[in-house]
């Protein structure tokens, strides 16, 4: 066989793999850089993943009587938890779930919610699937085929600290509006305890707490 076409052995191969990170400039440096951004932004989409799965699983319908439990319940969820659903159907429901919270939002405002959602996991995806061009300059992924359509919404994130930097920026964004939805949903489970029961969530707390006690002590 010639040596055009021998089969590489394993040490052939790792040879190569040596002489190729050889001729990268500071290739370790780049690669800790790079396994620690794509951990960080793997980390907040699941923090806004998880926000998610606790509104549409704990809000949405209010004053809901359980027949089964025989009990009032100020706000539940659109959804149990054994339905949780995937992420563009999450995206979704939380987005209908902002409009109905907060009514007086107007169209240019929804807009910039539901694009800055889709540019947040399209980013994501990016880190998550795209392996990066290691003899560029700049840190850069590979926008070429077969992840060419990973780009298609923005071809500036072929650029790692750039898509990175706008991925943070929109986790700011995006957790704000969650907190705020958050406290809107406070305020409003306290409007019903003091209308409805004339208590605060926190005396009823309280009492449900030293009854427990009591039960527990005889």
């Amino acid at each position: 066989m010639s040596e055009k076409n021998k089969i590489p052995t394993i040490e052939d191969l790792k040879k190569e793999a040596l002489e190729f990170a050889d001729s990268i400039p500071n290739l370790k440096e780049k690669q800790k850089f790079v396994t620690e951004i794509r951990g960080l932004t793997i980390e907040f989409s699941l923090i806004i993943e998880q926000c998610f799965n606790q509104f549409i699983t704990t809000t949405g319908k209010d004053l809901v009587i359980d027949d089964e439990k025989r009990t009032l319940n100020f706000v539940v969820g659109i959804r149990n938890k054994k339905d949780i659903p995937k992420i563009k159907t999450k995206k979704e429901e939380m987005k209908k779930l902002i409009q109905k919270e907060f009514p007086s939002l107007n169209e240019k405002e929804i807009l910039k919610f539901s694009n800055s959602l889709e540019r947040f996991w399209s980013i994501r995806d990016i880190f998550a699937h795209v392996p990066i061009k290691w003899q560029s300059e700049n840190l850069e992924f590979i926008p070429e085929r077969p992840y060419k359509h990973f780009f298609d919404l923005d071809n500036s994130w072929k650029n790692v600290m750039g898509a990175s930097m706008e991925f943070m920026n929109l986790f700011q964004y995006i957790l704000e509006i969650m907190l705020t939805y958050h406290r809107q949903i406070l305020l409003k489970k306290e409007i019903f305890s003091l209308v409805l029961l004339g208590k605060s969530q926190a005396e009823i707390k309280e009492e449900a707490e030293k009854l427990k006690e009591r039960k527990e002590n005889g």
